[in-house]
């Protein structure tokens, strides 16, 4: 029976082991399975008494045991770090909550020696390449710099340096290929035998140089975010954040004399980055989670659409106020922006407005209301639909965040240790019917949100890299465009196309400043609530209607009213992207 326990323990110690081999970023589990599997281990070999060595005392045979647990679990531990995790901790680079970055600066000090890959716009323009210095040294260089704003492209890029490491955008994401050690194995172990530089790989984008600086002029120093993303295949056309960091300012110049004054520079540059109360490292597109306000009326209409006979679009009121919970007290009941708003839709609609001009005009008392009708005991209609556009409850958060070729933090429908308890309350999804309550999304969801709509209900993967190539020119990647749902059928698509375009043509006046000349553009504004400032301005938009092209979406911190600021920031947006590609 004993035999059979030990057994049991040494198979258990090892499962504890093959377990806990997981990401760096679950360290303490990995060291509760290794303490475990060491006790475990050491019962499994520890001899009876009828199997100890004769000769030697037992003190000297319980050392020696001890011994060789000890050691045999160290080697565990080295093997992890030294082969198992070897590419992640050379890679490994962590923002903390204040949005301070720590990477391994290895990787750029070994980077002078490699003449790492180019980087191009979807055009084939320059944006980023290595040369090679007299002293047979390599640095980055960005020549796109020279056309437009370098800080329109910082997050996309990251930065290489050698004072603080790889981190951040394409140079982190796809460093193997860049630095060339993945893609061309042939080709690197010649250059290792004969000691020739290492050459890394190419990648072409999916952006227009063109329109990621426009998108980010457009925003004119303001905090905030806009995505450009190809309807029909889900390629980000342009993607900026602001405020933003030059790249070209953390890279050491190898042909520099003096080489304390040029870390000086770089230190001084990176410590004013940190200093910046802004948070400029931060990818606001991708990692910045806001409220989405009324544009998330847009989930709750596709709900109410898809499930006609609970959610009844057409039977509508809008009331000044609206209680959701007769228990609740009645400073917490629902009001429209706007006293009176129903006159406002009755003039333009008529007194049967349904539901066009209940989100023509936002009527927030109207969506709390559909917000009740699509959840019951046994199901909750408008949370299937938000995950459904990946926005999220708690309980079915991907491990995995990332929609795209960039860490993307999850959109969540509600967050917080009471979230649970919250969200059974009736006000909660009267609330998050219209877009508060504790809703938290990126921009990037929101724009995927519209290109679902624009593309007939199918939500494609958004991705940035469109091809990788060797330095001779062959292709080892070319982007595939990619399904990753179908939030609403193409009838239900075809209908958002009729009550997005009312929002630009027959809602709020300042919501006209999102359409484009000559082109028939549907939209949803969003002026989502915040406790720390002003509000934050939204806009998404989908455009020519006939045949979507592009999907924008804009949100401005504090930036106060989506119709006006949000507004007329995605109108420039999007006649840039018809303009540069009609």
């Amino acid at each position: 029976m004993l035999r059979f326990f030990k057994v049991l323990a040494g198979l258990a110690a090892v499962g504890l082991i093959v377990y806990g081999m997981s990401p760096l970023a679950n360290e303490t589990r990995w060291l509760q399975c290794l303490w475990a599997a060491t006790f475990l281990g050491g019962f499994a070999i520890w001899p009876i008494r009828s199997q100890r060595a004769t000769g030697i005392s037992n003190g000297t045979q319980n050392l020696a045991l001890v011994l060789l647990i000890g050691f045999t679990m160290l080697t565990v531990q080295l093997l992890r770090l030294q082969v198992v995790k070897a590419s992640e901790i050379y890679n490994r680079s962590v923002i903390d909550e204040a949005g301070n970055p720590t990477s391994n600066p290895r990787p750029g000090l070994e980077g002078g020696k490699i003449k790492r890959g180019s980087i191009f716009d979807a055009q084939g323009a320059v944006i980023a390449e290595n040369i090679v210095t007299e002293n047979n040294f390599s640095h980055r260089t960005y020549p796109i710099g020279e056309q437009y704003d370098i800080n329109a492209f910082g997050h996309i890029l990251g930065y290489v340096s050698t004072r603080y490491g790889i981190a951040g955008g394409i140079e982190e994401t796809f460093d193997p290929y860049l630095s060339g050690r993945k893609g061309n194995s042939w080709a690197n172990l010649q250059n290792e035998i004969f000691h020739r530089p290492q050459i890394g790989n190419n990648l072409q984008l999916t952006i227009n140089a063109d329109l990621q600086n426009r998108a980010y002029q457009a925003l004119q120093g303001r905090v905030g975010s806009v995505v450009v993303l190809d309807v029909k295949t889900g390629a980000i056309r342009a993607m900026v954040s602001n405020p933003s960091f030059d790249p070209d300012q953390l890279t050491f110049d190898t042909n520099t004399d003096d080489i304390a004054a040029e870390n000086a520079r770089i230190d001084e540059y990176w410590n004013g980055l940190l200093g910046n109360e802004g948070r400029p490292l931060i990818y606001r597109a991708t990692q910045g989670l806001y409220p989405p306000g009324s544009t998330f009326k847009t989930v709750t209409a596709v709900g109410v659409l898809n499930n006609p006979e609970v959610g009844k679009p057409e039977d509508i009121s809008c009331p000044n106020r609206f209680v959701a919970d007769q228990q609740v007290s009645e400073e917490f009941a629902v009001r429209n922006a706007i006293e009176d708003e129903e006159r406002y839709i009755v003039d333009k609609y008529g007194s049967n407005y349904g539901l066009d001009g209940v989100y023509a005009f936002s009527c927030n008392t109207a969506f709390a209301q559909y917000g009740l009708r699509l959840q019951s005991d046994n199901r909750n209609l408008l949370a299937e639909q938000a995950e459904r556009f990946h926005v999220y409850t708690p309980a079915n958060l991907p491990e995995d965040g990332d929609l795209t070729d960039l860490p993307s933090a999850p959109s969540s429908l509600y967050s917080g240790d009471d979230g649970a308890t919250w969200w059974k309350q009736p006000a909660a999804h009267a609330d998050t019917a219209f877009g508060q309550g504790r809703l938290q999304v990126t921009p990037l969801v929101m724009a995927q949100i519209a290109q679902a709509i624009g593309n007939n209900g199918t939500m494609m993967k958004p991705y940035l890299v469109e091809r990788i190539t060797t330095p001779e020119g062959g292709e080892l990647f070319r982007a595939k465009p990619r399904k990753i749902g179908e939030p609403l059928t193409p009838q239900v698509a075809q209908r958002m196309y009729q009550s997005m375009q009312a929002v630009i043509d027959r809602g709020w006046s300042g919501a006209t400043a999102a359409g484009v000349p000559g082109v028939t553009v549907g939209g949803k504004s969003g002026t989502a609530e915040n406790p720390h400032g002003d509000p934050h301005a939204w806009f998404i938009s989908i455009a020519p209607l006939e045949d979507p092209r592009y999907a924008v979406a804009v949100m401005v911190e504090n930036g106060g009213e989506g119709t006006s600021v949000g507004g007329s920031l995605a109108g420039l947006v999007m006649a840039a992207a018809l303009e540069i590609a009609p």
